[in-house]
């Protein structure tokens, strides 16, 4: 019998960087990367966007930095935890570019000056209070002319909190401080916007947009429908059926009660697998071409879906479930689930088989 499997599309990756890249036409669009490609496989990601001439790759780590660029000899990488506690030499002999988050990271850049003709980057905090320069370290950092020099800045970049709301002030604000903040540095590029933020004004996208979620078929106005194309499906085998001849409770907890005559499907997936234990009760999974609701709680590898009203002889033991597919979208499992689509791309599947496609 079958197991799990994942399925991931390269053509629909490439298309979904070819839409965002129409969407921000006076900008380049760079890739985000990181957690192995939001959990899809980064270098097959990452060759498959070079190809398509995506320029600019972002990953989180150094180990990151170094696993693409065995396979990217041309591109630019930039790592966006900075130095942590990796030596400038480091980036130097990788070609790799550390994002600097504080003091410390732009003081040992500096003390290197013998590697910094890669240039750096540098993260300026406009309001998400995570990582980055506070503004009153960066324009100190821009006052001291030596010290700005000495860097050899190639791009500053900031992080919008509300992106995917695009009625919230928190924009404008950031915006606002972003574009102050990058007067005087001509030669560097600029960098506000993620995948949502592709979708804003064109007053945010700078020379450079990061494009994450989107290009894995995330979508970026959650508010209006997915002009994404839908990139994951991941399908699990049904192991069992059942009809109910008593009412009955259904799973850990007793949380579901069926009735006489119900039809239960057991599918061979769970939290182990990443499908959302959150999910319980909530959930739907496609068979064939119906929706049926997930029934009780998830359990570690298995999950219980009701069958009643899909016609038996469309289903048997052994057929596919899609737990994401055509009628079932990661951001539809998201909302079932209260959390986001990142959370489903990095979790779902991730020790399934995998076939890449297109």
């Amino acid at each position: 019998m079958r197991e799990i499997k994942r399925t991931i599309n390269l053509s629909f990756i490439e298309e979904n960087f070819r839409r965002l890249q129409k969407r921000a036409s006076t900008s380049e669009i760079g890739a985000v990367v990181k957690a192995d490609g939001y959990g899809l496989g980064m270098t097959s990601i990452a060759k498959r966007l070079a190809q398509a001439g995506c320029r600019h790759f972002f990953v989180a780590t150094f180990k990151e930095g170094l696993t693409l660029r065995s396979q990217l000899t041309e591109e630019t990488i930039f790592v966006l935890n900075g130095l942590s506690t990796n030596q400038p030499q480091n980036f130097h002999q990788a070609r790799l570019i550390p994002v600097l988050n504080s003091l410390d990271d732009i003081n040992a850049w500096s003390s290197a000056a013998e590697v910094t003709e890669h240039g750096c980057a540098i993260h300026v905090d406009t309001g998400m209070q995570r990582l980055g320069l506070t503004i009153a370290e960066f324009e100190a950092v821009k006052a001291n002319v030596g010290l700005l020099n000495s860097l050899n800045i190639k791009l500053l970049v900031s992080h919008l909190s509300c992106a995917e709301q695009p009625q919230s002030a928190m924009n404008q604000q950031q915006l606002a401080l972003f574009t102050s903040l990058s007067n005087g540095l001509p030669e560097t590029i600029k960098s506000l916007a993620n995948s949502s933020a592709v979708y804003l004004d064109p007053a945010f996208h700078f020379d450079l947009c990061r494009a994450g979620a989107a290009l894995y078929g995330v979508n970026p106005q959650p508010d209006q429908n997915n002009p994404m194309q839908a990139v994951l499906s991941v399908s699990a085998p049904i192991l069992q059926i059942r009809q109910l001849n008593q009412t009955c409770s259904v799973g850990y907890g007793a949380t579901a009660t069926m009735q006489p005559g119900s039809r239960l499907a057991t599918i061979a997936a769970g939290y182990a697998d990443g499908y959302p234990r959150q999910a319980s009760n909530l959930g739907q999974v496609q068979i064939g071409n119906w929706l049926a609701p997930v029934v009780g709680k998830v359990s570690m590898d298995l999950i219980s879906v009701d069958i009643s009203d899909l016609p038996a002889s469309a289903i048997a033991v052994g057929e596919m479930a899609n737990l994401i597919g055509p009628l079932v979208s990661i951001d539809e499992l998201a909302s079932a689930a209260n959390t986001i689509g990142y959370e489903i791309l990095t979790n779902l599947g991730r020790q399934a088989e995998t076939e890449y496609v297109g």
